[in-house]
């Protein structure tokens, strides 16, 4: 499975493969800026967010800049003082409309964002309507395909091996969020025969936690 956004700055390829989520970007020369292969062991935990980062100030002081422009052309030409350049008021309807052009390119594409972050690095997305569902339905799937491969890779436990580095990876699963805390437990059972790490007191006294056959 892959995920593809094309933009005239920037194009983005995300790609499922057998041991790691390939990354591919390249400006709008084609030129590469990454391209590379994260293992699942460094996705997790996957999280993604949305931001809009429009300068509304920027914007506004730009407007005011335009009317005032306009309105003082406007004065000059009824008031009579000087003539405007000919076809002027074609110029700046077609500078206004260029302009607007840029205004919405930017607020698809610069201001609206899509963020995804792994528990390696994030990559900066534009948060197009177009490719809205799809990013987010990659993105449940990723998280989904990530889990399945450690749970299949690092979840298998042999009670007869060595317990504590078996001990620590099954609660590095639990952290990730790969295995439920039931699953946990269980595992932990299997291979301690304690049914809980915790210890019980009884009269007073400590005692270890039941073991079982």
């Amino acid at each position: 499975m892959q995920f593809q956004q094309s933009q005239f700055t920037r194009s983005t390829q995300f790609a499922l493969r057998e041991h790691g989520l390939y990354v591919s970007q390249r400006d709008g020369r084609g030129q590469v800026d990454i391209a590379a292969e994260i293992p699942y062991e460094e996705l997790l935990p996957i999280r993604v967010e949305y931001r809009s980062t429009t300068p509304g100030k920027s914007l506004r002081w730009l407007a005011v800049a335009a009317l005032w422009l306009i309105g003082n052309a406007a004065r000059i030409q009824y008031d009579g003082h000087r003539p405007l350049p000919e076809n002027f008021w074609e110029y700046v309807l077609g500078g206004a409309a260029v302009l607007g052009v840029l205004l919405l390119y930017a607020l698809h594409n610069w201001w609206h964002q899509a963020i995804l972050h792994t528990g390696r690095l994030q990559l900066v997305l534009a948060d197009h309507p177009r490719d809205r569902r799809q990013f987010r339905d990659f993105t449940q799937k990723l998280d989904a395909h990530t889990k399945a491969y450690l749970r299949r890779e690092y979840g298998a436990i042999n009670p007869l091996g060595y317990i504590e580095p078996q001990l620590r990876r099954v609660a590095w699963l639990l952290d990730l969020g790969v295995l439920s805390p039931a699953e946990a437990r269980t595992l932990n059972t299997r291979l301690t025969g304690r049914l809980s790490e915790r210890t019980i007191r009884s009269m007073g006294q400590r005692l270890e936690a039941l073991y079982i056959n």
